[in-house]
């Protein structure tokens, strides 16, 4: 039985990609058990006191000084599976499914190579990896791997003039790990938690466009959860989509981390090139009220045009 999330950073922010992570395990021991009231595992990780917390980024992350809590984890997961390059082209080229290249092909983002670990030391990344590698002892997993799409403000202002629906763009990127976790469960039971972003509760059109081979049962439709049985091809996946799904879920938590973690990445590149060329500007996080004083202070240098700012900035 195969136990996944998936989760985003960057939906809401003017300025910076978007990031959509799933992360993915195996169950195999007995603490894995069904919620009260239905038949979905729980996928729980038995985490200690140690420095690696699986939690919603929000909860450890506040800014840039915040960065090791997020590479803790990111990292430690990542070099269990086997996949934790030196640079951050590398972990994307290892992990990202979708939207690389692209983002890479920008100069803000591909000016330099940025070295991993960003925060930590390989010898800590060590450390943490052990740790990961207890929680998932006790908790009777073991690790997948993740995968990621990332949409920059160029292919993110594309999408947005075709379907004018910021949710529905969220959802493509979404189906496209879900259809990848489809593709690779090997006929393994899949229970898929996606953390629900806005009012919508009504799925089973999106996913039948997305599996159109697949046969789609609606399980329940509620104003917090909504969930649904594919199957087909000797396949069979369960997803639901919950409000608030990394508070209650290992896996959405961690891909929580994942995302915020690569966006981070890629607004520290976006900074240092702009800080570079503009001295003494104040670096963003790229939310709206601080992106217009982000760009207001670089129009104040001189340094760039309205039309070249058009080029990384988010239409609403």
């Amino acid at each position: 039985m195969i136990l996944a999330g998936i989760d985003e950073a960057g939906y809401g922010p003017r300025l910076g990609p978007l990031v959509v992570a799933m992360n993915a395990f195996r169950a195999g021991g007995p603490k894995i058990g069904a919620r009260p009231g239905g038949v979905w595992p729980e996928c729980r990780f038995c985490a200690g006191d140690g420095p690696v917390k699986v939690c919603d980024s929000k909860a450890v992350y506040s800014g840039p000084d915040d960065l090791g809590a997020l590479e803790r984890p990111v990292l430690a997961f990542a070099a269990l599976a086997g996949g934790a390059p030196s640079s951050f082209d590398g972990f994307l080229t290892t992990w990202a499914v979708e939207g690389t290249a692209e983002a890479f092909s920008r100069p803000w983002y591909g000016w330099r190579e940025l070295r991993m670990p960003a925060a930590l030391s390989p010898a800590d990344v060590a450390e943490c990896a052990r740790e990961a590698a207890a929680y998932l002892a006790a908790s009777g997993l073991e690790y997948l791997g993740a995968r990621m799409c990332v949409v920059d403000e160029g292919r993110y202002n594309e999408i947005i003039s075709r379907i004018d629906n910021k949710a529905t763009l969220l959802f493509g990127r979404a189906s496209i790990l879900m259809r990848r976790l489809w593709e690779d469960s090997g006929g393994e039971t899949v229970y898929l938690t996606v953390d629900r972003h806005g009012g919508r509760k009504f799925y089973a059109g999106l996913l039948d466009i997305a599996f159109p081979k697949a046969d789609i049962r609606i399980l329940m439709q509620t104003d917090d959860e909504s969930a649904y049985r594919l199957s087909g091809g000797g396949r069979e996946m369960f997803v639901r989509f919950k409000v608030r799904a990394e508070s209650i879920d290992s896996a959405v938590a961690l891909s929580s981390m994942w995302a915020k973690y690569v966006r981070e990445l890629f607004m520290r590149l976006f900074n240092d090139y702009w800080v570079e060329r503009a001295g003494g500007l104040k670096p963003t996080a790229g939310y709206w009220v601080d992106a217009e004083r982000f760009l207001a202070d670089l129009r104040a240098a001189s340094v760039i045009t309205d039309a070249e700012i058009a080029r990384f900035t988010r239409v609403k």
